[in-house]
């Protein structure tokens, strides 16, 4: 009969570092918690979701720089590698030499392929070489992550093929005492995270649509192929006169662009409904009033009105006033036409700015 090892007064109990390793995989800090390392998983605790917030941050907040958003994802990825490694030697520290074996101690302790399945569900039992069930799972995982990409609806299903195959491996592998607590916290940790990133990809656009700026009829405030940000609005939003806005083409018959996000056009309000439009003089008079309006580069070389715009309309013209088919050529614009404000150049680099 094997001994157990003994542990000295005053020593730490022996942990699991494959436990730690899929603790910090799930939750960045969590294994060395678990190690009885705090301050450290503390600290790398707040510095993953402090990065993880700045770049958030970077890519979508008028302010941000895009590019120093999208350059830190490379700390980010280095810290969580870094969270992984530290995790597991942080708890070999309660591990003799005697007790460890690095080829053994991967076989035999349930953890590591617990560690592989939360890779891929399946690789753990394909490791414990159980082929059958390893290549059910990872089909599956495959296939459900892939037809969620056009269904939301499926969104929880592959968090969860992902837990089952972590709680299933750990099942076979072969260990006298199982930590049924410590797995559990892990699998709810594993759903949660694997169902709070796959949603990204759906809730994004819902906050945040892309655009990309067709011609020059915003010059000099965009630019041809400049990347936008724009901010969906509901038709009851009060927009107000200057805003940036981004809209289906009236043009188009709306029964073919009915919720669809194509042939979209981009101009600034200049006039609300029940204000009185007119371009005379080379300017926009608004309810008898020139406007002065320092984002255009040359006098309007046209007249236009004047003319009232109707409830549920608004009046739009390009900043390059005298190259843009705008409202002054096909009239009011419907409000239901409007998808939203656009709010950032977010590319290229050295245009990234806010917009009024």
């Amino acid at each position: 009969m094997k001994a157990t090892p003994k542990v000295l007064v005053g020593q730490r109990s022996p942990k699991s570092p494959w436990l730690a390793v899929n603790l910090s995989a799930a939750l960045p800090g969590a294994g060395q918690l678990y190690d009885g390392a705090i301050s450290r998983g503390i600290l790398i605790a707040v510095a993953f979701w402090s990065l993880i917030a700045f770049i958030l941050w970077s890519i979508f907040a008028p302010a941000g720089n895009t590019l120093r958003g999208l350059l830190t994802l490379v700390p980010l990825l280095s810290l969580y590698l870094v969270n992984l490694w530290d995790s597991h030697h942080a708890a070999k520290r309660g591990i003799t030499l005697d007790q460890f074996s690095p080829l053994r101690y991967q076989s035999q302790d349930p953890w590591y392929p617990v560690f592989l399945s939360q890779v891929l569900p399946g690789l753990g039992h394909l490791f414990l070489q159980r082929v059958t069930v390893g290549g059910l799972l990872l089909l599956l995982g495959i296939l459900t992550a892939y037809i969620a990409n056009f269904h939301p609806a499926l969104l929880p299903l592959p968090p969860l093929i992902w837990a089952a195959g972590c709680g299933l491996v750990y099942r076979a592998a072969p260990v006298q005492h199982r930590q049924w607590r410590l797995l559990a916290t892990l699998l709810v940790a594993v759903i949660i995270t694997r169902f709070a990133l796959s949603s990204i990809p759906f809730i994004v656009p819902q906050e945040v649509v892309q655009c990309i700026v067709p011609s020059e009829s915003m010059l000099p405030t965009l630019e041809v192929r400049d990347r936008i940000f724009v901010r969906p609005r509901p038709l009851d939003y009060n927009l107000s006169v200057g805003d940036i806005i981004v809209f289906s083409n009236p043009e188009i018959t709306p029964s073919a662009q009915t919720g669809q996000l194509y042939n979209l056009m981009v101009k600034r309000v200049i006039a609300l409904p029940g204000q009185r439009v007119e371009i005379r003089l080379g300017r926009v008079w608004i309810n008898n009033i020139p406007q002065i309006e320092t984002f255009i580069q040359e006098p309007i070389g046209y007249r236009w009105g004047p003319q009232t715009v109707p409830p549920g309309h608004l009046f739009v013209l390009g900043d390059n006033r005298n190259n843009s088919r705008d409202s002054h050529v096909w009239g009011f614009l419907p409000r239901p036409h409007v998808v939203g404000n656009a709010y950032k150049i977010y590319w290229p680099p050295h245009r990234v700015q806010p917009l009024p």
